[in-house]
């Protein structure tokens, strides 16, 4: 297990600033000297008509580094059955982030790491943090709060940690890391010319390659979020009459977005719809691409 220095506690909330943008602000919280966080004890909440043995942050964190064994699966529910036994305006007032309707204002999320992380308040309740210090926060989401828990990794592949009977059924549906969420490309063309392809998966991973920059992975799941908050904002776009008109030679500009059951991919010509253009170059803005 990484030494416990190595995890940040993030807690996340919404503010507006002076032009009233509202925007997700992160705080790190700082332990006080002594407490070693990976003791932190984890409680399961009582909603899902099951009970587990408390654990810590710590065993939590090492089981499910595993990914998705059989240890990992005990400290979850077994299903979602005995939650949604409740009735839904009871669900409502839950505090577990697994309920869609429920309240929130904030979330804590305890990273360590790309690549594992544990979000307060899904399946367990994280406790001791009374007397931890705020450190220091940044602005890392242009939206709104909701739009930021509906949308960000951190939160959504946390929801049902891989299992699809661990779904809510009113939720959003349900993706893995490694869904393609977001794609921007410019085919080859004449001698010279520029091409690229930008892939950009569920957790934040990327993947752009380009004629005269080769090829670049990283992650950021903050960019993703704010990218994922715009996409949900295009209008619905009308099956086309038409197929695309046919250029010989010519390059062809294309993006994909998330839609209710999928990918959605626009051929970005003189007929592209406005905002299907301006998200496209947001995209490219992102990731450093130029049309």
């Amino acid at each position: 297990m990484t030494a416990a220095q190595t995890l940040r506690f993030e807690r996340y909330r919404e503010v507006n600033r002076g032009d009233s943008r509202p925007v997700i602000e992160r705080c790190e919280l700082v332990p006080p000297q002594g407490v070693d966080p990976l003791s932190l004890k984890l409680v399961f909440l009582p909603y899902f008509g099951e009970t587990k043995p408390d654990t810590t942050l710590g065993a939590f964190l090492e089981e499910q580094e595993t990914h998705g064994g059989s240890a990992h699966r005990a400290l979850l529910p077994s299903n979602l059955e005995g939650y949604l036994r409740h009735a839904a305006e009871e669900r409502r007032a839950f505090r577990t982030l697994v309920e869609p309707q429920s309240q929130y204002t904030d979330l804590l999320v305890v990273r360590r790491g790309d690549a594992q992380w544990y979000v307060d308040e899904v399946f367990y309740r994280l406790e001791g943090l009374e007397d931890w210090a705020q450190g220091a926060c940044t602005d890392v989401v242009e939206g709104r709060f909701e739009d930021f828990r509906r949308f960000s990794p951190l939160v959504q592949l946390r929801l049902h940690e891989g299992l699809p009977w661990l779904a809510h059924p009113e939720a959003a549906p349900a993706r893995s890391a490694g869904d393609r969420v977001v794609e921007l490309s410019k085919s080859p063309g004449l001698p010279n010319t520029r091409s690229f392809s930008l892939t950009v998966f569920r957790d934040g991973r990327f993947h752009r390659r380009s004629t005269l920059e080769g090829e670049q992975s990283g992650a950021d799941v903050h960019r993703l979020t704010t990218l994922l908050i715009a996409a949900s904002r295009i209008a619905p776009i009308p099956v086309a009459l038409l197929p695309p008109r046919f250029a010989h030679d010519a390059q062809t500009l294309s993006v994909a977005f998330p839609v209710e059951h999928g990918l959605k991919s626009v051929t970005l010509d003189a007929d592209a719809p406005a905002d299907v253009m301006a998200f496209a170059r947001q995209v490219a803005a992102a990731y450093g691409l130029e049309f």
